[in-house]
């Protein structure tokens, strides 16, 4: 069995999922504290996030992909990589087709924007849904971590 890149893909995981709970923690709290005016705080961290994000993304897809390809002929660990990549897959998915498009309209509000019981729902409603991200992200980790102890 070839544990390197599977080791890496862990690695990776645990990394975005640690980071992804901090980030929902501590950081994403603020920036709905006080809509819209608290929006201006994404911008503010959104050069860092991406300079972050997207390595850790590509090392993650990169090594998953080269762990899943060099293991899969192991029965006793392929439904684990069916099931972390289904996890990584609807965070992708959910990502670009609501958080991605609903964060960038957020972080264009001017501050003098009204505070509107629609806007504060929606604030509510995408601070809540990303938990399930998080989630997701930790399921996909943990699928890794028992491949990992079978291999």
């Amino acid at each position: 069995m070839n544990t390197f890149f599977l080791w890496a893909a862990t690695i990776m995981a645990g990394v975005i999922a640690i980071a992804g709970g901090y980030e929902r923690a501590f950081n994403m709290p603020k920036w709905f504290a006080n809509p819209p005016v608290s929006f201006s705080l994404i911008n503010e961290q959104s050069k860092k996030a991406q300079l972050f994000w997207m390595p850790v993304q590509i090392l993650f897809i990169v090594s998953f992909i080269i762990a899943t390809i060099t293991n899969w002929q192991f029965s006793a660990i392929r439904l684990y990589f069916i099931i972390a990549f289904a996890c990584f897959l609807l965070v992708v998915i959910s990502t670009v087709a609501y958080f991605l498009k609903e964060i960038l309209a957020f972080s264009k509000m001017l501050a003098t924007t009204p505070v509107t019981p629609a806007l504060q729902q929606r604030a509510d409603q995408w601070l809540r849904l990303t938990t399930f991200r998080n989630i997701l992200q930790f399921i996909s980790l943990v699928m890794l971590c028992i491949a990992l102890s079978k291999s």
